[in-house]
C-alpha cells in the first residue's frame, strides 16, 4: 500500500515532515505541493504515472479539502484506476494511522480510520470545561 498526500501549497510537505518527527520515515509515503511552481497539473501527471507503474498496489491519496481543485483534479483517477482510494480532509491523526498500516485497507478499514481521525478534532475549551467545570478554569 502506498500513501500519497496532495495539497494546495506546502501543507502535504509539512504533514510529511511532521510524520517524520513523530513516527519516523516511511518509504510508502509521498507528498505533493500543488501550485508552487506555476504548473497546475504536474502533480496529477506524476501521481498518475506512479499508479500506472504499479497497477497491483493499493494507493490511498489524501487531499487537503473536499471540493478543492487538488481533490477535484485527482478524482479523475478513480474512473480508470480501481486500486486508488481518495480521501479528502487531511489531518495528522488520519495520515499517522494510514502510514502505520502495512496491508491493503478495505472500505470498512478506511471508514474506521476516518472516524478515528474525526474524533481527534476537539474544542479543548469545551472539553476542559466539561471535565473540570467552568469555575476551575
Amino acid at each position: 500500500m502506498k500513501i500519497i498526500l496532495a495539497s494546495h501549497g506546502r501543507l502535504a510537505l509539512g504533514m510529511q515532515d511532521a510524520l517524520k518527527i513523530i513516527v519516523g520515515e516511511f518509504s510508502n509515503l509521498t507528498a505533493y505541493a500543488a501550485y508552487l511552481n506555476g504548473d497546475e497539473t504536474k502533480y496529477v501527471d506524476e501521481i498518475k504515472k506512479s499508479i500506472e507503474d504499479d497497477p497491483n498496489e493499493q494507493f490511498i491519496i489524501v487531499t487537503d479539502v473536499l471540493g478543492g481543485s487538488v481533490n477535484t483534479n485527482l478524482t479523475q483517477l478513480l474512473r480508470d484506476h480501481k486500486n486508488v482510494r481518495l480521501i479528502a480532509g487531511m489531518n495528522l491523526p488520519l495520515v499517522m494511522e494510514l502510514v502505520t498500516k502495512t496491508d491493503d485497507l478495505s472500505t470498512k478499514d478506511i471508514q474506521h480510520i476516518i472516524n478515528s481521525a474525526r474524533s481527534a478534532i476537539v474544542d479543548m475549551n469545551t472539553l476542559l470545561t466539561e471535565q473540570v467545570g467552568e469555575e476551575d478554569l
